[in-house]
């Protein structure tokens, strides 16, 4: 095969090599060595010889792809301008600008299209990313069977460790393989400069070590001299040193490699807008069979020319001394890859170049397109280089690097100051229309706010815009409709946050209906799923859900952050059925909930919920409370979403009885909020305030703002109150209520909250009252019961006599006379069982007493004769 002709004209073809990256035992390949020891060249000779019948996407990586999800977002780009099905590819795309977990999206696009090699090149430009995506792929190579995988660094990887076990073996190919033997040495300087001598060739594998780069330059020089010269001779060393730049056979080519390296990549086209050469087709030709750079796919029939690292770095350096030519160059580029629709790599050469006017442009259409840059940080390098001044006149630029700060763990912190500088810019730019652009504006500040942690402040200024929509002209709605919709859903949340909830919900549902695209308008239906299912209206959450269009989600797109809201309704589904394990397992499967999205409050809640009910309240609470005494986590404020975690937090803490634990949540924020005003009568009803948790039920029953749940919460811990008190008529009114509300709309989960010796005294009154009227709304399941748990209780022995003497008909002064003490000793140690059991009359006393195990039953009172 080596006597054959090349697979690309001035490369040779390296069968000892390709047979290592032919083998099908080999999953995982990693070409590894310097700069210029040839691996990228190795990798597309291979891909040009077709040995196999699997499709080859090409990944080419620069140093802008530094996060997990910038890597994924180009990769799937790459696959899409190979792919037959593009349409396909562009659901693929869309579902990938959402996912928290990318292999859930690439795994079935790749099991689906049959065998396929995925070539990583210049892998040593993740940096930091490098550990996530060695983690992605090594699971990708475990999920699909067909998949193998190519990798060319100049670093390390974890994959050389990766154990592929049944699925295959890791292969490594090192320097020393690279390096060119005698004989590939031989046909390259035949091929390059026409001088086919063993001698010669074994005399330059020796002085060169056969590294492929400086081969070539001994092959060009060669080439140039038309002779052979002297072996160890001055003119050989300098041959053999030669610089990169004396690789160029003339001033016009270095100009020409220097203009257009300014870009990412070139076709014929840009190459001669960059250069000004009106025949750059040949230049890139001979730059190709010189080594210095690559043809590499970009659409189909439509192949880019790529630069060698080493090559471009050193000749943008060289453009870049002249700073305005190198801005113009940036600009172009900039114009040229929006054009074709690389918006990425587009807004990194606008910034580049210092055109911020058009980088300003390039962001609003991905932010529009792009839901996922509301979690990631893929745009974070290019945006930290825009200069203060810049940030202030265009607005968006701002946004987004507050966007991109937000959602990186170690820098989260810088995002709110960034946000106010895109609140107080007085610039207002255009875009698409007047009115299009004034509301998009209206809408980023306000919702700016709401990053920024100034959650009233936002809830005004949404509601302000979302009263602005009804002012604008039907032709406009319906024209830009898609932008208006995806708009809206961020207004509705902020509405959702600020306690506005019927506002919210009926926001999404307007956005839904303005949404044309069927994955758009699944993500607003779900936000009002979640926020009813949120507000304790499972009917309404449920009949929302069902409008969701499957077929325009596929299964793994319901774990990611776009469908959040979809995962608190089911959730909640789940906890008012008192399925906690199932709760927990819907929340441990998907993948919204990380540290740096703004779902994170309302997912912990949940959590803590979950946990709470299976009897690990302790431990969650624990560990959600060191969380909140960090850096601040997403979304904790003055909002509902911080109130519900607290109230969580404090039933948690009240049920395994640290009820100071559960003061502090709860001072912390002011009064007259709803989502705690449940939490706030358990806590009472926990320090035995019996008076004061019925007087603050019938407050905060005042209250204007509450939810169908916080309502039935709130009836229902009111009604253990009443009932300590003895106004039976008033727990009984309260009760039924929140039965009636459990049978109308399904929130029940509160129920389960409550100590068990008041969900019994519950049961109990309500046998009393009416044995068939509350029974499934209070018939806690036994599971459910003893996950819930009660807070350790021990009675010394003293005090086990004394409640055992009061199981009977006797009054205190019989019970003090019984036991040879005076009664008012006897209503002292009441007065610390009391305490310690949480009740407030000798009934409840005993019977929580002969729930918790502390007395054996009826008839316990013997014990009294062996006080």
């Amino acid at each position: 095969m080596a006597e054959d002709a090349a697979a690309i004209a001035g490369v040779i073809d390296r069968p000892r090599l390709y047979r290592i990256l032919d083998a099908p035992a080999v999953r995982v390949c990693i070409v590894q060595g310097p700069s210029g020891s040839g691996k990228t060249t190795l990798l597309r000779s291979w891909a040009a010889c077709a040995h196999s019948d699997a499709r080859v996407v090409w990944v080419s990586l620069s140093p802008g792809v530094t996060s997990r999800y910038a890597f994924w977002q180009h990769a799937v780009a790459s696959g899409r301008r190979l792919s037959r099905r593009p349409e396909t590819l562009a659901r693929i795309v869309e579902q990938l600008n959402a996912a928290a977990d990318p292999v859930r999206v690439v795994a079935p696009l790749l099991s689906q299209t049959g065998p396929v090699t995925l070539v990583l090149d210049a892998y040593e430009h993740l940096g930091p990313a490098q550990a996530d995506v060695d983690a992605d792929i090594a699971r990708l190579v475990r999920t699909v069977p067909d998949l193998r995988v190519l990798v060319t660094t100049r670093a390390g990887t974890a994959l050389a460790e990766f154990d592929a076990g049944g699925e295959g073996v890791v292969r490594v190919v090192s320097l020393a393989e690279l390096a060119l033997t005698s004989d590939e040495v031989r046909l390259l300087i035949a091929a390059r400069a026409g001088l086919d001598d063993v001698r010669l060739a074994r005399s330059v594998t020796a002085a060169t070590k056969g590294f492929p780069l400086t081969v070539c330059a001994v092959a060009l020089a060669l080439a140039q001299l038309g002779r052979i010269p002297q072996v160890d001779s001055m003119e050989w060393d300098a041959i053999v040193a030669a610089r990169l730049e004396s690789m160029l056979p003339d001033a016009v080519a270095a100009q020409f490699v220097a203009d257009t390296a300014v870009a990412p990549y070139v076709d014929v086209e840009l190459a001669e807008r960059l250069s000004g050469q009106v025949e750059a087709e040949p230049l890139l030709q001979t730059l190709e069979r010189n080594g210095f750079g690559r043809w590499v796919p970009y659409a189909r029939r439509h192949p880019v020319f790529q630069y060698v690292e080493t090559i471009r770095d050193t000749f943008r350096a060289r453009a870049a001394q002249d700073p305005d030519r190198f801005r113009r160059l940036c600009a172009d580029t900039a114009r040229w890859l929006f054009e074709h629709d690389d918006i990425d790599q587009a807004l990194q050469s606008a910034i580049d170049g210092g055109d911020y006017a058009f980088a300003d442009r390039v962001y609003v259409s991905l932010v529009v397109g792009n839901p996922d840059c509301y979690i990631t940080d893929r745009f974070l390098a290019p945006l930290r280089r825009v200069p203060a001044e810049a940030l202030s006149a265009y607005p968006m630029l701002a946004f987004g690097l507050g966007l991109a700060l937000a959602t990186n763990t170690g820098l989260r912190l810088e995002a709110p100051r960034v946000f106010r500088i895109a609140i107080t810019s007085p610039v207002n730019a255009s875009y698409l229309d007047p009115e299009i652009d004034a509301f998009s504006l209206a809408a980023m500040r306000a919702i700016s706010h709401r990053l920024a942690f100034e959650f009233p402040e936002s809830t005004r200024a949404c509601a302000e815009v979302v009263h602005s929509l009804d002012e604008l002209s039907g032709d406009l709605v319906t024209r830009y409709g898609e932008h208006l919709g995806t708009i809206l859903r961020q207004l509705g949340y902020s509405l959702l946050l600020g306690g506005r909830i019927e506002e919210a919900i009926a926001v999404s549902g307007r956005s839904a209906g303005m949404c044309t695209d069927p994955a758009s308008r699944n993500y607003s239906i779900v936000y009002a799923a979640g926020a009813s299912a949120f507000a304790g209206d499972l009917v309404r959450a449920r009949s929302y859900c069902r409008s969701v269009d499957e077929d325009a989600w596929p299964p793994a797109l319901k774990a990611t952050y776009l469908n959040a809201f979809g995962v608190i309704a089911d959730v909640f589904e789940r906890l008012d059925a008192l399925d906690f394990a199932g709760a927990l397992d819907v929340l441990r499967d998907t993948d919204c909930c990380t540290p740096t999205t703004e779902f994170w409050p309302f997912l912990t809640a949940l959590s803590v919920l979950s946990r709470h009910g299976l009897g690990q309240a302790g431990a969650e609470a624990e560990r959600v409370t060191r969380e909140l005494a960090g850096p601040r986590p997403p979304s904790i404020g003055d909002n509902i979403a911080t109130d519900h975690l607290h109230a969580a937090l404090a039933r948690s803490w009240i049920v395994v009885g640290d009820i100071p634990a559960a003061a502090r949540l709860l001072d912390e924020l002011p009064p007259q909020r709803e989502q705690l005003s449940a939490a706030r009568v358990a806590r009472l009803l926990a320090e035995g305030r019996d008076g004061d948790a019925l007087a603050q039920t019938d407050a905060e029953l005042g209250l204007g703002g509450h939810t169908i749940r916080t309502r039935a919460d709130l009836w229902t811990v009111g009604a253990v109150a009443a009932l300590r008190r003895g106004e039976t008529d008033w727990a009984w009114s309260w009760l039924t209520a929140a039965a009636l509300a459990w049978e109308n709309y399904g929130p029940r989960l509160h129920v389960a909250l409550l100590p068990a010796r008041d969900r019994r005294m519950l049961s109990d009154f309500a046998r009393e009252r009416d044995p068939r009227a509350l029974h499934g709304y209070l018939g806690v399941p036994a599971g459910a019961r003893q996950a819930v748990g009660t807070p350790s209780v021990t009675l010394t022995p003293r005090e086990r006599v004394v409640l055992a003497a009061l199981d009977g008909p006797g009054s205190i002064r019989d019970v003090a006379r019984s036991l040879v003490v005076s009664p008012h000793t006897v209503k002292t140690q009441l007065q610390g069982i009391y305490r310690k059991l949480g009740v407030s009359s000798r009934h409840a006393a005993v019977a929580v007493a002969v729930e918790l195990g502390l007395l054996d039953g009826p008839g316990s009172g013997d014990d009294a004769q062996r006080y």
